[in-house]
């Protein structure tokens, strides 16, 4: 008999489903809950969990496939919903470039509406910013295809195949919804983060579910994002509204990243230091739109 085979493998079952567009991907994810926690596989249990009952992390913590990109609109009472011109690209960055947290279900149902596009009600502090940036109170929102949402659910799927197919390439196979205690042994030996099937996990950062959990970001320091930012921020220092003091502090900071970054060798620890002296200082411009996009800049770069 070949037991690479098994009838009623619910392995085999969750292949076939995230292999098929057509399938809910809210039934597929609580085929995978039982799967992740039948195996004591407490990472992947997690990320389930997060995708069906929605995300209660900082935003910048989404994966990046929960990104979506919009068109500002703003409310015009005589005319109705009309695009907003934004020419500052880090303004544009800020308003237009979100992550949702919602539950893939929500997600899933959007996506059977008869509607091609999608409305993202913006935050409040970023309504506020639009509202300062043009000079009076008005409602804003994001436009944006519903193909995005759809993305988000195909990257879903493609997570679970390959999560499903290194179970079977590891011989745990499953016979109905029962798993023998060789592969459940089998499974506590390899280590199935979610980050291992998930192919631009760049800057993701994934939560281990233990009782004393670490976060681990995936990538190294991105030496190249860090100067860039810093060439922008010298451009825009006499926009931010800094007190003599504190440009003292920024330009030092500055200085500090330049010359790690001209080294053969960048000391992450240093440049670390150095980025949370220059966030803290940007933090304490508030209503400072320059310092707003600046702070959104610095968001992209992990350290």
């Amino acid at each position: 008999m070949n037991r690479g085979k098994k009838v009623g493998s619910i392995i085999h079952e969750l292949q076939l489903e995230a292999m098929n567009s057509t399938s809910s991907i809210t039934d597929l994810l609580r085929k995978v809950l039982v799967v992740a926690r039948k195996l004591k596989i407490n990472d992947f249990e997690q990320w389930v969990d997060e995708e069906l009952n929605g995300y209660n992390v900082p935003l910048k913590e989404l994966p990046e496939y929960r990104d979506i990109v919009g068109k500002v609109q703003w409310f015009n009472p005589f005319r109705g919903w009309c695009p907003v011109i934004i020419e500052d690209e880090r303004i544009l960055d800020i308003v237009s470039k979100v992550k949702l947290n919602q539950p893939i279900t929500e997600l899933e149902h959007l996506i059977s509406s008869d509607s091609d596009h999608l409305i993202y009600q913006i935050p409040q502090t970023q309504q506020n910013l639009l509202s300062k940036m043009f000079g009076e109170t008005a409602e804003f929102r994001l436009y944006f295809g519903k193909s995005q949402c759809q993305r988000m659910i195909d990257a879903v799927r493609n997570i679970i195949l390959e999560w499903a197919l290194k179970l079977e390439e590891d011989g745990i196979l499953g016979e109905g919804l029962s798993f023998s205690n060789e592969e459940k042994k089998e499974a506590s030996k390899n280590n199935y983060t979610v980050n291992n099937f998930y192919g631009n996990a760049n800057g993701v950062q994934i939560q281990q579910n233990t009782s004393h959990s670490t976060q681990t970001i995936i990538n190294e320091m991105d030496f190249d994002k860090i100067s860039n930012f810093i060439s922008t921020l010298k451009d825009n220092m006499n926009q931010i509204g800094l007190q003599k003091e504190e440009q003292k502090v920024v330009e030092s900071e500055i200085e500090n990243i330049s010359t790690e970054l001209a080294s053969t060798e960048p000391k992450p620890s240093v440049l670390k230091q150095s980025l949370q002296s220059i966030r803290t200082t940007l933090e304490g411009t508030a209503g400072n739109l320059t310092a707003s996009g600046l702070l959104y800049l610095l968001g992209q770069i992990n350290f």
